[in-house]
């Protein structure tokens, strides 16, 4: 067939970028030859030039440059018999450099007569061109003659030329090649031949000949490949790597042929192996294309534009480094032109600014690689693990085109690594395994890389048997990683991060190939060290995900700055999350569970830390002094948890340079390296990971989890009817407790703190002074000696807030039981519930409250009713709107022991869908106001515009009863306004509401 047939499968991007190739090849042999007169260095120029005539011989052979070829072949041959020599004769000399002229115009489709005898001298005997020396059949792989530049470039390249074989031969195991894969894959082995052979490494280029020979069938389009002879070419590959890397590892040392995994007549066996494994193909070949000669010339100065360079990885980081210095200065001048008046000294500065932020994401993009690099090496080691195991598995890469800078793409190799090997064997079961369990009898593992908010994330995840808490639990416990009790408190991910404890694993047996926790704490230690984050999630019988967050670069990295103690500090902003400023007249005020400062924040307790204290730059501050003033809070994430730094001022947004830390400071946790500001100080840059780890913030996390998981659990147990409540100690052997809504906030106040108001304890709270009402001395349980401090339960009453003195703030319940009223006869208290531990008292809390303190029952009517407003039908109809069961079922037991017939609607989205059904009648519609979904303000917005319920009285209940809430409430339409929950005053109000209605009809 004719060979310029294959030119006309490739595409014109292929051949531009063959041809720029060739081009570049061409120059390096004639810059070469034109230094080799004069240069000491002989050797290291010779091989250069041989090197490129061999890489452009076996290029223009792949691509159909016949003409080409064969010129440079014998211009090569005629070459190589000057490698023994110490210099070339100018005759010689001037007739290569002819060859290379000619050989640029064979590129560009001319066509020459070219003679390989030297002009006016005849070639002596000793010089006389003779065919290359046939490498021994059996002989050891060679000791490379070449220079070390030139021997660690050929390193190089066949590490990139090893993972496209192995990539070209995946697709051909799996029968998706193409033919320009096929053709891509014999030019690889060819190259590679050709490396291995000029620098003397005879076995290796024994290897590629070997592979490069059983292709022939293939390439001439005879016959098709098969897995098998893939499966035989991926054992030669194995040869060729375990080659390269021992030479690399030793180049110095005698060559033997352990240096090689397959000797000489494995190789030669190998090769008859595959030439059988070839599946004959009998379609008829294509006619041929025209000839090489004919070939449009596809050379031209455009292409030059396209083409790439090899830069050394060195000089990449001196100009970085560069980089960084003149981003330092441009801080500098930026900081002085903002006192300057003189203007144009601003323009440039802005000019100067604009130029050094485009030189920056240049040079940025110089050390930006695909993350494909290394994701697509992982397919080989799924495929070689998988023959290892006895299993089926295949690897699936999303997102291969993320770029990341060099540095970080070379840290997270050894993390994937062993992850993938830990799924292949510890998480993907056997075949019969999977088959049982009514999988696919082939595992999968997926790997996902993209971008978010200014991070890699690598996302790894597999199908397989996934990790069980009780036996990660079992093993802890053995270990003495934890206890018993700690157990009890463990959330789901606490448990599943016992993985990455050092040395701890599940595994029944440690493989050599890996443990599935064995080494994992390595992992994490590996990747933290790099500004990332590790997060593992599972779940049994279904697969295990692992989440890896990583910075896109960390030479340069945008900061916030900010000053604590006189000092000035940088915080990454890949760990920022938002600011906030606390007023001391604002209503959300930082508060103390067990003594731990938190806040809250939409609903959710974020644990604080006082960055003063924990750097020592600053006394303690007292509660009361925190609370007086304006406080910053920087809310962070570190490790997947939320937290917030009191810092004393923020400053702005700055590139900042990092510098790593003197070797001395490096134990700090709290620090990550150090920063040139714009006014040559110096700015630490703080470790949030490290920060939050000294803080020791677990602790605060279950502080505030006697909050916090109780308003989760109450969102995910609405559908079950379960109520929250907080439980408590008092004087008495049965344990109390309180409807969690009702709380306001958790304090813990010194007694020495507490002040007369008449006959009233009080103590000053903010700016408020604060009731307390000690719940022992209501309910008349034993007095008891008052300990130094006393916890206390604020709760918000007609706007004003009131202290519950309790002995002890135990946890919070979420509990579907109905409260049981048969046997409530004690002011104050609710009833009791019955749980499957024991008997919990229910108190209400607005009971135990003094009347003197509180306003009267005719003044909690806030809003006087409206008349004449209502239609007569379904007076005795009311729809009770609430989304917490406990007040839900108390308001309804209220109703229906008045006479009413009560319908509940769990919010106001659920009401407004009851009451658009056809036969949907209410003579009073009772509805909270904080909910879900629709609130009340929406849900009596929207009636008011429906004109079968427009004229429906609406009766708010609320905890709040603030002027906002009210002024609000009368905008949206309701007709009136209690606070919950008192019964008769409730009935009072239903009874004047359904009465007006009434009397309107």
């Amino acid at each position: 067939m004719n060979r310029h047939y294959f030119l006309m499968e490739y595409s014109k991007e292929e051949i531009l970028e063959f041809s720029s190739e060739a081009t570049e090849l061409l120059e390096t042999a004639e810059k070469s030859l034109l230094s080799m007169g004069s240069a000491s260095n002989y050797r290291t120029l010779f091989d250069a030039v041989a090197r490129a005539m061999h890489n452009l011989k076996g290029a223009a052979g792949m691509m159909g440059y016949g003409s080409l070829e064969q010129h440079i072949h014998q211009l090569e041959t005629t070459f190589i018999t000057f490698k023994s020599a110490d210099t070339i004769p100018a005759n010689y000399m001037w007739m290569f450099l002819k060859g290379i002229d000619a050989s640029r115009t064979l590129l560009s489709g001319g066509s020459v007569e070219f003679s390989f005898v030297p002009d006016a001298e005849i070639v002596s005997p000793a010089l006389a061109p003779a065919p290359a020396p046939a490498a021994p059949a059996a002989s050891a792989t060679g000791t490379s003659s070449g220079s070390g530049a030139a021997l660690a470039e050929f390193f190089a390249e066949g590490e990139e030329i090893i993972e496209r074989i192995s990539a070209a031969l995946q697709q051909v195991e799996a029968g998706t090649h193409t033919k320009a894969v096929v053709d891509a894959l014999y030019r690889d082995i060819h190259s590679f031949k050709g490396g291995a052979y000029l620098f003397s490494f005879n076995q290796l280029g024994d290897v590629a000949h070997a592979m490069e020979t059983s292709m022939e069938g293939i390439r001439s389009g005879a016959a098709l490949p098969s897995k098998e002879f893939a499966f035989v070419l991926f054992r030669c590959l194995k040869s060729l790597e375990s080659g390269l890397a021992a030479i690399q590892a030793q180049p110095d040392a005698t060559p033997d042929a352990a240096r090689v995994a397959e000797n000489a007549e494995v190789i030669a066996s190998l090769v008859e192996a595959a030439g059988k494994l070839m599946v004959p193909k009998h379609e008829p070949s294509p006619a041929p294309a025209a000839t090489a000669e004919q070939a449009p010339s596809m050379q031209s100065r455009d292409t030059d534009a396209g083409g790439t360079i090899r830069v050394a990885v060195s000089l990449l980081d001196n100009l970085m480094a560069l980089i960084g210095e003149m981003v330092l200065v441009r801080n500098q001048v930026l900081q002085f032109a903002n006192k300057s008046e003189d203007l144009e000294f601003n323009n440039l500065s802005k000019r100067l600014n604009v130029v050094t932020s485009e030189i920056q994401d240049e040079m940025m993009k110089t050390r930006m690689q695909p993350i494909g690099n290394i994701l697509t090496k992982f397919t080989r080691v799924v495929r070689d693990l998988s023959h290892e195991l006895g299993k089926d598995i295949s690897l699936q890469i999303t997102g291969a085109e993320t770029e990341l800078d060099k540095s970080l793409l070379e840290a997270i190799k050894d993390p994937l690594t062993h992850i993938i090997r830990n799924a292949c064997d510890h998480g993907i079961e056997k075949p019969g395994m999977r088959k049982e369990q009514g999988k696919l009898e082939a595992g999968r593992i997926d790997v996902r890389a993209y971008h978010e908010g200014g991070q890699i994330l690598i996302e790894i995840t597999d199908d397989g048997k996934g990790l069980h808490k009780d036996v990660i639990l079992k093993k802890a416990l053995e270990k003495e990683l934890i206890n018993a009790t700690q157990v009890e408190r463990m959330t789901e991910k606490e448990i599943y991060d016992l993985i990455f404890a050092p040395g701890f694993s599940t595994a029944a047996v440690v493989t050599n190939v890996s443990g599935r926790g064995v080494g994992m704490d390595v992992v994490r230690t590996n990747i933290e060290r790099i500004g990332g984050s590790v997060d593992l999630s599972s779940v049994p019988g279904r697969g295990t995900t692992i989440k890896i967050k990583i910075p896109l670069t960390l030479a340069i990295v945008p900061a916030l700055t900010v000053r604590l103690g006189g000092g000035t500090f940088a915080i990454p902003q890949i760990n920022l999350v938002e600011l906030l400023r606390v007023d001391p007249n604002s209503e959300h005020q930082i508060e103390y569970l067990q003594g731990v400062p938190v806040y809250r924040l939409r609903g959710e307790v974020l644990p604080l830390v006082d960055l003063g204290k924990i750097l020592g730059l600053s006394d303690s501050a007292t509660t009361d002094e925190q609370k007086n003033t304006h406080c910053n809070i920087i809310v962070v994430k570190a490790d997947q948890r939320a937290f917030g730094l009191i810092v004393e001022e923020i400053h702005d947004t700055a590139d900042i340079v990092v510098k790593p830390l003197n070797r001395l400071l490096r134990s700090l946790q709290v620090y990550s390296g150090a920063t040139i500001m714009g006014d040559g100080s110096v700015a630490l840059i703080l470790d949030v990971l490290g920060i939050s780890k000294i803080a020791q913030l677990s602790v605060a996390k279950k502080a505030a989890e006697q909050v916090e998981g109780a308003e989760a659990a109450r969102s995910q147990s609405r559908a079950s009817e379960s109520q929250d409540y907080l439980l408590f100690k008092v004087n008495s052997p049965t344990t109390h407790a309180i409807v969690l809504g009702y709380v306001h906030r958790l304090e813990e106040f010194p007694v020495s703190k507490i002040e007369m108001s008449g006959s009233q304890r009080v103590i000053r709270y903010r700016s408020v002074i604060l009731p307390l009402v000690s719940i022992n001395e209501k309910l008349g349980y034993a007095k008891t000696e008052r300990p130094e401090t006393i916890p206390v339960i604020v709760i918000q009453r007609g706007g004003n807030y009131f202290g519950l003195e309790v002995s002890e703030i135990l946890d919070t319940l979420s509990s579907p039981s109905d409260v049981d009223t048969t046997l409530t006869n004690t002011p104050g208290v609710f009833g009791n519930l019955n749980t499957e531990n024991e008997l919990i008292v229910v108190i209400n809390p607005f009971d135990l409250i003094s009347e003197s303190t509180l306003p009267t029952a005719e003044s909690n009517l806030i809003r006087a009713i409206k008349k004449g407003e209502a239609s007569r039908a379904g007076s005795r109809k009311v729809l009770v709107v609430e989304d917490t069961p406990f007040f839900r079922r108390a308001i309804s037991e209220i109703l229906v022991k008045g006479g009413y017939q009560v319908t509940t609607a769990v919010d106001g989205k659920d009401a407004l869908e009851q009451l658009n059904q056809a036969d949907a009648s209410f003579g009073l519609i009772v509805s909270d106001i904080d909910m879900p979904r629709v609130n009340g303000f929406e849900l009596a917005k929207s009636l008011k515009l429906n004109k079968r319920h427009s004229h429906t009285p609406l009766l708010a209940l609320s905890s709040r009863a603030d002027q906002l809430y009210l002024d609000q409430a009368t905008a949206a339409g309701f007709n009136a306004y209690l606070e919950k929950l008192k019964p008769g005053v409730l009935l009072d109000a239903v009874a004047k509401l359904t009465e007006v209605e009434e009397l309107a009809a």
